[in-house]
This record gives C-alpha cells, sequence and structure tokens, in this order.
C-alpha cells in the first residue's frame, strides 16, 4: 500500500475538530476493540459490526465516512459485504472509502482486491502507523466539533456479559486457565470466555488490556485535567467496553457510569468519581502481572497455533493469523503465529 505523507497540521485539525464516522466491521471483539482504540487516539468515533450482515444493517441506518472491512468472516466474507455496501451507497448517492484488512496470504491479491472496489488493502499483522496514514488519507480533514451532551455515535450493541452458571463449553475453555488467574478478584473469567468465544482469544484480550493500563489511565487523567470532554468520553467509552470484553465488571459499570455523566455534563460529579476508577483500573496491572510470563499460558497459545496449522487451509478456520493488530509490549512475549500475533508497540487510547 502506498499512502502519502500528511502533514502535522492536518492530523493536528482532524483530532481537534472531526466528527468523523468510521465502521469496524470484524467478527472478532478483540480486533474490534483495538482498531477502535487506535481510530479514537485521533480524535475518531466508531461503530462497530461483528459481520458482514450487521456491516449492511449498521450501513442502512447511518451515514460512514470510512468502513474497515475484515476480509474472512464466517457469515459473509469482505467481497460479498462490498458487493451489497456498493447499492447502498448508490441508493444514499453517496461514494465511501472501505478499506480491507485481510492475512498475508491476501498480500498476493492487493489488485484483485482494488479491482473489487476496495479503496486499499491493509495487510495483517498492521502497524499502527500504517493505520494512521490511512486515516489521515481518507477521512474527511475538517468536520463539525463533538458537543458536550450529545452522543457521538449511535449506540452499538454491548459486548455480552455470560449469563448465570456457566455453560458446557465454556467451562471446557476456563480449565485451560491457570489457576491464579482463576483467584484473581473483579475479573468475571465465564464473561471473559463467553465475549471472546475461547481461552486463547481471552487471553489475547488480556493482554492488551493489561499492557494498555498505564497510558490509558494517564490519558483519562489528562483530559480531566484539560477538560476535554470530548476525549475523556472517549476514554472512559473504551475502558468500559475493554472492560466488559474481560469480565470486569465493576470497573466497566464504573465506567460506563462516568461515560453518562459526560454525556449530561455533569463535570463536577466527573471530577469527584474519577480518581477512585483510576485506582480500580490501576489495581489491575499488579492483578495481572503473572500474565506476562506464564509458562501455562504460553502452552496454552502455542498448542493453539499448533492445531490452526494442521487444519485444513481450504476451509474456514478461526485462526490466529486473522488478528489484526495485537501487540508486543516490553513485558511481553510474542507466543503465538511465529511471533506475528504481536505486531508492534501500541497504545490504546480512546473509545472501543
Amino acid at each position: 500500500m502506498h499512502i502519502n505523507a500528511i502533514t502535522t497540521l492536518r492530523k493536528v485539525t482532524l483530532m481537534d475538530k472531526n466528527s468523523s464516522r468510521v465502521l469496524i466491521v470484524d467478527d472478532l471483539p478483540v480486533n474490534r476493540m483495538i482498531l477502535s482504540s487506535l481510530l479514537a487516539s485521533h480524535g475518531v468515533m466508531s461503530d462497530q459490526a461483528d459481520g458482514g450482515y450487521k456491516c449492511l444493517e449498521l450501513a442502512r441506518k447511518n451515514d460512514y465516512d470510512l468502513i474497515l472491512l475484515d476480509h474472512r468472516m464466517p457469515d459473509l466474507d469482505g467481497v460479498d459485504t462490498l458487493t451489497e455496501l456498493k447499492e447502498i451507497f448508490k441508493d444514499k448517492g453517496r461514494s465511501v472509502p472501505v478499506i480491507c484488512h485481510t492475512s498475508d496470504e491476501g498480500s498476493k491479491n492487493i489488485n484483485l482486491y482494488k479491482a473489487a472496489g476496495f479503496a486499499d488493502v491493509l495487510i495483517k499483522p498492521i502497524d499502527p502507523a500504517e493505520l494512521s496514514d490511512v486515516i489521515m488519507t481518507y477521512l474527511p480533514a475538517e468536520s463539525t466539533p463533538v458537543q458536550l451532551g450529545e452522543p457521538a455515535y449511535t449506540p452499538i450493541e454491548d459486548i455480552p456479559s455470560a449469563e448465570t452458571g456457566v455453560e458446557e463449553d465454556a467451562r471446557d475453555e476456563l480449565d485451560k486457565l491457570p489457576l491464579w488467574l482463576k483467584i484473581v478478584p473483579h475479573i468475571d473469567l465465564s464473561a471473559g470466555i463467553n465475549a471472546c468465544g475461547s481461552a486463547e482469544d481471552y487471553v489475547d484480550a488480556l493482554y492488551i488490556f493489561r499492557s494498555s493500563i498505564d497510558e490509558k489511565s494517564d490519558d483519562i487523567e489528562k483530559h480531566l485535567d484539560r477538560e476535554d470532554w470530548t476525549m475523556y468520553r472517549l476514554g472512559v467509552h473504551s475502558l468500559k467496553s475493554m472492560s466488559r470484553l474481560v469480565g470486569a465488571r465493576d470497573l466497566a459499570n464504573m465506567a460506563a457510569s462516568l461515560e453518562e455523566l459526560t454525556d449530561k455534563g455533569e463535570t463536577d460529579r466527573i471530577r469527584q468519581k474519577t480518581p477512585e476508577l483510576l485506582t480500580q483500573y490501576r489495581q489491575f496491572k499488579k492483578r495481572l502481572d503473572p500474565l506476562m510470563d506464564d509458562k501455562d499460558i504460553q502452552n496454552l497459545m502455542t498448542e493453539a497455533t499448533d492445531k490452526v496449522k494442521e487444519s485444513d487451509s481450504d476451509h474456514y478456520v478461526r485462526d490466529l493469523s486473522r488478528h489484526v493488530l495485537f501487540v508486543q509490549t516490553k513485558l511481553a512475549t510474542p507466543i503465538s503465529n511465529g511471533g506475528l500475533l504481536f505486531a508492534a508497540p501500541l497504545h490504546c487510547t480512546g473509545s472501543a
């Protein structure tokens, strides 16, 4: 992919004045969370769809400035989804760039993707800087600032929580997790497994949740001090989504409460309640410290990768190579997909 460099002035304008709206389409919750966080770090609002059909539903109801569309999805693949999107755009009289993100195997077919109508192609694992260039290239340079008290986008369905009791499949996945993780306070592992779909994907989500704590909490604090309520709202919304994804329900509820207060413009209560939120959030860093070098977890992820390699490549496989922006932090060891699961340093801030 070849994208012209964008000036710093353009980037500042985009962050300060952007109300652009992006639709993220990916069947993996963690991928949607990461992409949304990266977009939010540029002040860009996003909606999320977990498959092609949901993408089409949202595209009919809402107007988007950019769509990030996964190629390989179980219900409707990216190319078929794009075909339907073109009809929707035609009926609305709009032209919306659609960016395809696909695995390394797709790098041989970039010209075919573009011939199909994709504006550009991102190859996994994606460098966050490359995604930043896409944002600057395809989104409007200026738009109307988001006003405090007005939701910046149509709310999407929240990540599902586990119901009372544990289903047999979820119990099997729970059994794969190490004992120390099962006694970490304030995390509902069943909810996390149900949201992520498997123990392996749940561990990936925990890695990202834990490795982003310092920067995300500092960002929320900074936005509070500067009274930047638009970016503050993005920060607590992102924390809410990430917390629900890993099963940190109390933390998610606190973040949701602050998001609601921001929409109402109740700044005094926000200042009172934010310190407690950040204290609870930062405590998870120490609680999840063993995650970064746990041998049982490394073995779990290695076994998952081995199973993927043994699968029939002619059939759809929910494999680890389809992850988009998983990263290697200073503390983490690349343990999956030949080290490609963790692509580049990532700082998650903002909406998810």
